[in-house]
Order: C-alpha cells, then structure tokens, then sequence
C-alpha cells in the first residue's frame, strides 16, 4: 500500500471523526433548549439545503434514484436512529453514548444471520458475547461499586440496533449503482419529513444563535459523509478499524472541556471488553470481504 495514500486515508477519517464529535457537542448544547426531535430535524433540513447547490450543479440526472423504496425506508429508519441518538447525547454523558454505539457491529452480525442467512463462526459469536458482557458493564456498574440499570441506556441501545438494522437493509438490497450524491439528498429529504410533524408538537423558535448552529450540525453531517467517502475510497475500512476507538477520547475531551464530563469506571471497563471484540469483528468481517472479492474476480 502506497504510504502517502494511506496517510491520506487516516487523516479524512481523523477529520471525519473531528467533525462527528464536534456535531455531539451542538446536539448537545441545543439540546438543553430544544426537543431531541426538533433538534434531529433540523439537522437533516439543513443537510438536505446544503446539498442542494451540489445536486444542481450535477444537473436533472443526479435527483433519479433508482431505490426509491430504499431510500425511503432508509430515511424512515435515518429518522428514528438519529433522533434515538441526539435524544441519548442530550441525556446522558457523551462518553457512555459513543461506547454504547460501539455495539453496531455486535446487532449488525445477530442481524446478518437472521434477515442474510449468513453462517457465524464459533469465535465471531465468542466475540459477540464477549461483546455484550461489555456493553452489561457500561451500563450497570455505578462508581459506588454497586450494580443496577439505567432505563436510559436503552434509548442509545436501541440507536445502535436501528444503525445496525439499517446497514443490514443496505447490504441485502444492494445499492453499489447508486449515485452517493444521490443516496445522501434523498435520505436528507426522508428524514427531514419524517421528523417534521413530531417536531411541530414540541417546537420551539430557535434564536438566531441556535439556528446558526443548527445550519453547522446539518452542513457538518453532509462533511461527515464526505470525509468517510474519501478516506474509503483511499484504504480499506479495516485499515481505519484501530483509529476509530480515538473517537472515546476525542469524545471525552469535548465532554469535559464544554461539560465537565468526565467518564466513570465502568466506560474504561467497557472500552476494555469491547474494543477487542469488535475488533477481531473488524477483522473477521475484511478478511470474509476479500475472500468474497477473490472467488468473485476467478469466476
């Protein structure tokens, strides 16, 4: 592998992981005024009038979608995901939340097998179990060595299922032929309906200041997307799998210096359990990638 592409590779990742962090800590200051909802909607409003400029200059072409059910189901999925996710930054301390979202690949290899009928090896499920017992530390263990759940753990459980779920939908339909352009307006525009209505029951007029940050949530998840295309399109999603626990501390960081979070014992004993679990997953997964890959090119 070319060193310098490789570099490249990590550092849109690095970057995509910076503006992921810093798009927590906006959910989370406007959060403290506005509705989870309010907020997730308009995260995607202001992603989907960003993306416009871009969607005309590619001219008519680029706004045909050739999953139009898809993207729909995707944006109906988007919508709830999301709104689990913001709803979990805003109540709970970031740290925990980006932990528990670590799980997406322990719910996407349960999901595989039922909805892909895929065959789990014995240590893929090992690793998964290993896994779970990781994610029972996070969110039972209190710092006064005592054990009991928090229900609001469930709320960034469920995001991280429904995350799961949805690259479990994408893989099963297939949309390697569809445009990415086309791919982020249409789950933009799905999502931005979706949570438009609920967001009118709860709605509260965002100051001048909140709709500026709003606009850098939505414009900051289109560069998200942007970032992650082009570090992919450079090395290999396993080759990113080490850098991506960064995210724990990069979290925890913003956390403290903006909220003075700062993480309990049970998010290092988690971190601990799950990182290697999901990351001999990571690398289960890359190796049966290129087994898949190396049939399909003698064929």
């Amino acid at each position: 592998m070319n060193l310098n592409k490789y570099w490249m590779g990590v550092t849109f990742f690095f970057l995509q992981m910076i503006v992921s962090c810093a798009n927590d800590i906006i959910s989370k200051f406007m959060g403290q005024r506005l509705d989870a909802i309010e907020v997730t909607f308009f995260r995607f409003f202001f992603g989907l009038v960003t993306l416009i400029p871009f969607m005309i200059d590619k001219g008519a072409r680029i706004f045909k979608t050739k999953q139009l059910s898809l993207n729909v189901i995707r944006g109906i999925l988007g919508a709830l995901s999301f709104f689990l996710y913001i709803d979990a930054i805003i109540s709970l301390p970031l740290a925990e939340v980006v932990i528990i979202l670590w799980t997406i690949p322990l719910f996407s290899l349960i999901l595989s097998m039922t909805f892909l009928k895929e065959n789990i090896s014995t240590f893929r499920w090992i690793a998964t179990i290993i896994g779970f017992v990781g994610l029972t530390a996070v969110t039972t263990y209190n710092s006064d060595n005592s054990f009991s759940f928090n229900i609001l753990y469930l709320i960034p459980i469920g995001a991280s299922f429904l995350f799961a779920l949805q690259d479990i939908f994408i893989k099963k339909m297939v949309v390697a032929s569809e445009n990415r352009l086309t791919m982020l307006f249409y789950f933009a525009l799905v999502t931005s309906i979706v949570s438009f209505i609920p967001a009118l029951k709860v709605w509260k007029t965002p100051t001048d200041f909140e709709l500026s940050m709003l606009f850098l949530l939505g414009a900051g998840g289109n560069l998200i997307q942007y970032f992650i295309f082009k570090a992919f399109s450079l090395i290999d999603v396993s080759a990113v799998a080490p850098y991506r626990y960064l995210e724990l501390l990069v979290s925890a960081l913003f956390a403290f210096i903006f909220f003075r979070e700062i993480p309990g014992l049970n998010v290092y004993i988690g971190a601990l359990v799950l990182i290697p679990s999901t990351l001999y997953l990571a690398y289960n997964e890359n190796k049966k990638r290129k087994k898949n890959n190396f049939k399909k090119s003698n064929k």
